[in-house]
């Protein structure tokens, strides 16, 4: 059997739609319906309920999705397992949030590093839904990601272990020559130019949350949208304008005075860096074991 047949099934599973599902495969709508035609044919059992105007996923291809997941991890395992040289060990795959590539995970794989093996480490850097994505669909061995506790955790059961590796912070700074502009008590003026995620991100939809129930807000004229954490790091410190900053990732700038923090009526937004193994994946569980044992 052709087992990308079961990846369009997860891939339907996730989008809930052949449209957005074959747009991901990368294939017409038409030949992606063939596909899943296909492996009803294989199964014996239909897993769409196909109606005049309408097309559902029946009950049985979504109770189906763990042991899904779980065939095509093992394949990928014993795939990889038969296809190295003697000797030669695959490495095991990272998958993170580009913020945490250049804060934590570094940090994570030195202390995995301090026992006596030495890990050979491929790392993925995604947003958070296609980090998680990857994970579920054990293309990752570890993910490593932010949870923010006002938003809906991923309700995982006991296949997946989860550990919380380090305690953030979304901070809000001002760097460069509007560091000099600020207010007293480190208040922001009104004119001041600031950099925001998009609403639909990640941090976007935190910092969206806690702007409700904050007394202050960053809410100047907009100057830059952007995703990419790592680069709003960067451009507070040029001095473009204030943002919403991992905390992890702007340090150093805040010691060396390069980037200054807003006043406490901004308040601050905690966030865990957490990550996560499969719990039948022996070589995550020794690597997550390894952090345990340097903590």
């Amino acid at each position: 059997m052709d087992t990308r047949l079961l990846e369009d099934a997860l891939i339907l599973l996730e989008e809930r739609n052949l449209t957005a599902a074959a747009v991901r495969r990368n294939m017409t709508q038409p030949a992606f319906s063939r596909r899943i035609r296909a492996l009803e044919h294989w199964i014996g059992q239909d897993l769409l309920v196909r109606g005049a105007n309408r097309v559902e996923l029946s009950p049985l291809l979504a109770k189906s999705e763990p042991q899904i997941r779980a065939l095509l991890g093992h394949l990928r395992q014993l795939h990889g397992h038969l296809k190295k040289p003697e000797g030669q060990g695959e490495p095991l795959v990272l998958v993170a949030q580009h913020s945490l590539s250049a804060s934590a995970v570094p940090e994570i794989i030195q202390k995995a590093n301090a026992k006596d093996m030495r890990w050979q480490v491929r790392l993925r850097t995604q947003n958070q839904d296609t980090a998680m994505s990857m994970f579920l669909r054990h293309e990752a061995d570890v993910m490593v990601s932010y949870e923010y506790r006002e938003l809906p955790q991923v309700p995982f059961d006991d296949t997946v272990a989860r550990c919380v590796w380090r305690r953030d912070a979304l901070v809000p700074v001002v760097g460069g020559a509007l560091r000099h502009q600020l207010l007293d008590d480190n208040i922001l003026p009104e004119h001041v130019p600031c950099i925001v995620y998009p609403a639909e991100s990640f941090l976007g939809q935190i910092v969206s949350l806690h702007h409700r129930g904050a007394a202050r807000i960053l809410d100047g004229p907009i100057a830059v949208e952007s995703a990419f954490s790592v680069g709003v790091a960067r451009m507070v410190t040029a001095g473009v304008g204030a943002a919403w900053v991992p905390h992890s990732l702007i340090h150093d700038e805040i010691i060396s005075g390069e980037a200054v923090i807003l006043s406490s009526d901004y308040r601050r937004i905690p966030m865990d860096i957490t990550l996560y193994v499969h719990a039948s994946n022996r070589k995550a569980r020794q690597f997550q074991d390894c952090l345990e044992a340097e903590a």
